[in-house]
């Protein structure tokens, strides 16, 4: 596990945790990173080792199919390997601070096979979202992908996944509710071409810190003639900044949005 102490503004995390595993070909892994004695998990991300094009032997491929916060100190996410012959890295991220834990809250619903499915979870009265996570039926014969993290609202955090695989499975999405004014938005997008990468970068204005991040990858089309945007990295590499990275395994340009709520 890496710590790393940070100097950041007011209502940004104090410290950052890491730790990563090797998931397995045809095998699901989890990874959980630990905050410091002390600190709490305020929220979270993921490295996923993703190197292109799919489906070749020997390149790494991993799909990020959850994370959550597993304890208050602790982030777990969760990873299917889609790799041909060889382990693939995941990389569990945790943002930690200090002060009250953030309540959670959940909502799952049913996701069918080869369909596209949408949950919500609701904060409380008197709480707004300052963080969210997910899961959904990691296994090998599963596998779904993200399209959406997002707080929909002040009180409101939306995920949205595309289940890939031929058995139905289910959806869960995890608000963490805290008090406070709510987050601003501030996003940015990046075009990403048929068979290539791409990175958005979204940046908390002046005097503000990031609370939480998250994305919308955007697959125009259908069939041979549509995108296919797939994140693969969802992290804050300061205390202002969050990106959000992604491949386009399809032939049309589709779009990848990074979205730091910023107070």
């Amino acid at each position: 596990m890496v710590c790393v102490a940070l100097a950041a503004p007011v209502f940004a995390f104090t410290s950052r945790a890491t730790q990563t595993v090797v998931v397995h070909k045809d095998s699901s892994g989890s990874v959980t990173s630990t905050c410091p004695k002390g600190e709490h998990v305020s929220f979270g991300g993921f490295v996923a080792q993703f190197v292109p094009p799919p489906n070749v032997p020997g390149r790494p491929a991993v799909f990020a199919e959850g994370m959550r916060r597993t304890a208050p100190d602790r982030w777990t996410v969760i990873g299917e390997s889609a790799a041909v012959g060889t382990g693939s890295r995941l990389t569990s991220i945790a943002y930690c601070d200090l002060g009250s834990v953030p309540t959670a809250a959940a909502k799952t619903v049913s996701l069918a096979a080869r369909h596209t499915a949408s949950v919500t979870a609701t904060c409380p009265a008197g709480t707004v979202v300052v963080g969210g996570g997910f899961k959904s039926g990691a296994s090998p014969q599963h596998q779904e992908l993200l399209s959406q993290l997002q707080a929909t609202s002040s009180t409101q955090w939306r995920v949205t996944m595309r289940n890939i695989s031929k058995f139905p499975t289910t959806l869960t999405a995890l608000a963490y509710c805290g008090a406070g004014a709510a987050p601003a938005l501030h996003s940015a997008t990046a075009a990403v071409p048929g068979e290539k990468g791409g990175t958005a970068r979204a940046s908390c204005p002046n005097g503000t810190a990031l609370v939480f991040g998250g994305l919308l990858a955007v697959s125009p089309g259908s069939g041979v003639d549509s995108a296919d945007i797939e994140p693969f990295s969802f992290s804050a590499p300061t205390a202002q900044q969050w990106i959000v990275a992604g491949y386009n395994a399809g032939a049309r340009a589709g779009s990848l949005e990074a979205l730091a709520y910023c107070r």
